[in-house]
């Protein structure tokens, strides 16, 4: 297989929780008003969907470098199947929630076994291989809101799960045609202990734990506003499930703008990269804070600044991802992308459940919490000497 057809089938394959994700979140306002439930009631369908996320983090990829990236991506698929066929039957909230739950544990796998197969395959071009697949799978997943909606408006809430069941069984057709083994063969697996012992001391790492925080700063801003977001849209602007997914791309754009630049700038080297996006997210999320503060209210006000944000991520996060899994040894890199997936997972989590408490009236809480979370990361990265000295190294 060809490195082009890998990352494209790779881009598929770590769509698996995004387009999950992203196909679930315009139907939370029908959910809420299904069960006759509160805001903070129905994130707990978001939340514990995320913790589980984490945990399956951190199962997936230690898993994959004992048994193999294949059995890893069977075992996932397999999970999110019987966990969206418990959320088609859902009968109650707490049903939903739990099969949220299985189904988020198993899509877990798609982004910890993918991570790990671009770093097996492409050891000294990481960064870069990160951002193709994250171009191609942003491009995917964009379209998920957009079908969410229109799903949920035509045929009920319900009919987001069973896409997921068909979905999924296409990607586990792909992964058994295509998808060769690549767990290196030259290193025996890694017992539990010895795992146990490399995720330690990454966590001992100044340059892996400023990676962990950055990157978890990022990707709460990222869940936070995509899981209060339908809300707003819904409740205080007056727009539907359906118009939060055409606006939605506007994200996926920037993204994947901000991929395209990493590769067009890499001459600038790794620090101007990351430093460049992290000041200019700040500076987005300020932008749409002052907008909503000032009393502008269309959804573009919000929506333009936060893809601008993603712009920015989109000029760090594959930096963060591949320094973090890059400290990993060669024979347990999949613990190095876990333990980071797992930490990111569980600090969104945390996040989206304590946003839930400010409701969703106003679009004020949200911006306020990507401003404040900008900023601390700009201030972990403004002084984190190891990231400074890694740079300096290369």
């Amino acid at each position: 297989m060809s490195d082009r057809a890998l990352i494209l089938l790779l881009s598929f394959v770590v769509t698996i929780g995004s387009v999950a994700t992203n196909l679930y979140i315009p139907a939370l306002p029908a959910v809420r008003e299904h069960f006759d439930a509160s805001v903070a009631e129905v994130q707990t369908t978001f939340s514990v969907a995320l913790l589980t996320f984490a945990v399956g983090m951190l199962f997936w990829g230690p898993y994959a470098d004992r048994y193999g990236r294949r059995a890893a991506l069977f075992g996932g698929i397999a999970l999110m199947t019987v966990g969206s066929l418990a959320c088609l039957a859902a009968p109650n909230l707490g049903w939903l929630v739990l099969g949220r739950a299985v189904s988020a544990f198993g899509t877990a796998a798609g982004l910890a076994v993918s991570r790990t197969i671009v770093s097996d395959v492409f050891p000294t071009r990481m960064a870069p291989m990160l951002a193709q697949l994250a171009i191609v799978s942003v491009v995917a997943s964009a379209s998920a809101p957009v079908v969410g909606g229109l799903l949920t408006s035509q045929f009920g809430w319900r009919s987001v799960f069973g896409a997921l069941i068909v979905f999924g069984v296409a990607i586990a057709w792909l992964v058994h045609r295509h998808l060769p083994e690549t767990r290196p063969v030259a290193h025996a697996p890694p017992a539990v202990r010895e795992m146990a012992r490399v995720a330690r001391s990454l966590l001992s790492k100044p340059l892996y734990l400023s990676c962990v925080v950055q990157s978890s700063a990022a990707y709460s801003m990222f869940v936070v506003f995509i899981s209060l977001a339908p809300y707003v849209m819904v409740t205080a602007l007056g727009h539907s499930a359906t118009e939060y997914g055409l606006y939605y791309p506007l994200i996926s754009v920037g993204y994947v703008a901000g991929n395209w630049a990493l590769n067009r700038f890499s001459g600038r080297g790794q620090q101007w990269l990351i430093g460049f996006g992290v000041a200019l997210q700040f500076v987005a999320a300020v932008a749409a804070l002052a907008f909503v503060a000032a009393g502008l209210t269309h959804p573009l006000w919000i929506f333009g600044p936060m893809g601008v944000l993603y712009f920015g991520q989109g000029l760090f996060m594959p930096h963060l991802t591949a320094i973090a899994v890059s400290q990993a040894p060669a024979h347990a890199t999949g613990v190095g992308s876990s333990t980071l997936g797992f930490l990111n997972q569980l600090v969104s989590a945390l996040c989206v459940q304590a946003m839930g408490v400010f409701g969703a009236n106003s679009a004020l809480p949200m911006l306020t919490f990507a401003v404040g979370a900008a900023l601390f990361q700009w201030l972990v990265l403004r002084w984190s000497p190891a990231m400074q000295a890694a740079e300096r190294g290369h």
